[in-house]
């Protein structure tokens, strides 16, 4: 399945500058991201990682600079193209596992299987249990439950393997690569290397003076 009904395409940033309160963390950073690429962003803590994220997800307003998708000003909106993964997981804790995907499956409008893609994650046999009752790598089995349901062609991932045991990382690996197979785009924050998936993935490193 390609992403064509969903514009799969071109995540473009241009001399985007971020800041947090008066402090400027990312000046004039320009690059492009096409349909089947990802994007690992690496850099030290509080060097602008999750607020880069956030700017692209349309969580937070960037200081300057402009965001498109496909050509088209995003900059001052969420995207209906992307789907963020932060460090809340934002579960509904007093629903079971299956209530939050099909919560979430009513948000993004899609005709995503449920049942399906919770085997896909590998919590099947946890959908009738509450949501807080999960452990924190399976609380995040279920954050990546979310992103297959969102049917979104870019994923803007901030520390997704936090709390994720061997296999949950392998997993990981295996939905971004099924994901830039179908052309979907990714934009990926983490303190560890990614394993490689080929050379449609880029490194940019952030170092409080644009990048490099």
């Amino acid at each position: 399945m390609q992403y064509t009904n969903l514009k799969s395409g071109i995540l473009k940033l241009q001399t985007l500058s971020v800041a947090r309160g008066d402090l400027t963390l990312i000046s004039d950073l320009t690059f492009t991201l096409a349909a089947g690429d990802m994007l690992w962003i690496k850099g030290g803590n509080g060097i602008g990682k999750t607020s880069l994220l956030k700017c692209c997800a349309g969580v937070l307003r960037p200081q300057s600079g402009t965001i498109f998708w496909n050509d088209e000003d995003i900059t001052d909106q969420a995207s209906p193209y992307a789907v963020y993964q932060g460090h809340d997981d934002a579960h509904k804790t007093e629903l079971t596992v299956l209530e939050n995907l099909e919560f979430w499956q009513s948000i993004y409008e899609t005709n995503t299987g449920v049942q399906k893609t919770l085997e896909r994650v590998g919590l099947s046999h946890k959908m009738d249990l509450r949501a807080k009752s999960l452990s924190a790598g399976q609380s995040r089995r279920l954050a990546l439950a979310r992103l297959l349901i969102s049917n979104a062609p870019l994923w803007i991932l901030d520390e997704p393997a936090a709390a994720m045991d061997t296999k949950g990382q392998a997993l990981i690996h295996e939905l971004l690569h099924e994901h830039l197979g179908r052309k979907g785009s990714v934009l990926l924050a983490s303190h560890g290397a990614p394993k490689r998936l080929g050379t449609n993935t880029r490194l940019l490193t952030l170092t409080g003076d644009g990048d490099e």
